[in-house]
């Protein structure tokens, strides 16, 4: 599960025991919100909406109820530690016309954002994954994706990516963005997913 907790411990003095903890629960990047409790002897809070948080000041103690904090409120007291927060990955699609390993006519305006996404995370942790539509046997479909990963990975290093910076992958018919029956020519389906870390 994607959860992003912001975990504060508030000292009490030079080396002395912890004063409390303040956990604030806060959606991921894509939006979703897990949930997660604050246990301590006393007691417990459950936290499962955007936003809430909760406190506890001793170990003895209940934690506070959950409180609602405005996204201002949470940027002002963790100002430094979402700074440090890594860039979500990127993930983009790359697709190709029916039955081949051509790229089709907006996919190659898409590198440049590829490009983009690598030099803004200065990464070398990335996904190469080939994919296919329903029109074929399985087998070739396999095959065909294996080209299209290939290809777009051949593009990147053309590009300037390092070979050694990406996971190829790929899976023919067998993970359709777009759920269909056999032999549908898709054109969703038709592509190759980079997810840029």
């Amino acid at each position: 599960m994607n959860l992003r907790l912001i975990w504060v411990m508030l000292s009490c003095g030079l080396l002395a025991a912890c004063a409390g903890t303040t956990v604030v629960l806060v959606p991921d990047a894509g939006g979703k919100v897990g949930e997660v409790d604050l246990t301590t002897k006393g007691g417990t809070t459950h936290l499962d909406k955007a936003n809430d948080s909760a406190a506890a000041d001793k170990a003895e103690q209940a934690p506070t109820k959950a409180v609602h904090l405005s996204d201002e409120k949470i940027k002002d007291m963790f100002a430094e530690t979402l700074a440090k927060e890594p860039i979500p990955p990127a993930r983009l699609r790359l697709y190709f016309s029916s039955g081949t390993d051509e790229f089709n006519a907006e996919t190659q305006s898409e590198f440049d954002k590829v490009v983009a996404a690598i030099d803004l995370r200065k990464s070398c942790d990335m996904s190469v994954i080939g994919h296919s539509d329903t029109v074929g046997d399985n087998s070739s479909n396999k095959e065909l994706s294996l080209k299209r990963a290939d290809k777009v990975a051949k593009a990147l290093i053309g590009l300037g990516v390092k070979k050694d910076c990406m996971d190829m992958r790929y899976y023919g018919e067998n993970d359709p963005a777009v759920p269909t029956a056999d032999n549908v020519d898709e054109p969703k389906n038709r592509r190759v997913e980079v997810e840029v870390r």
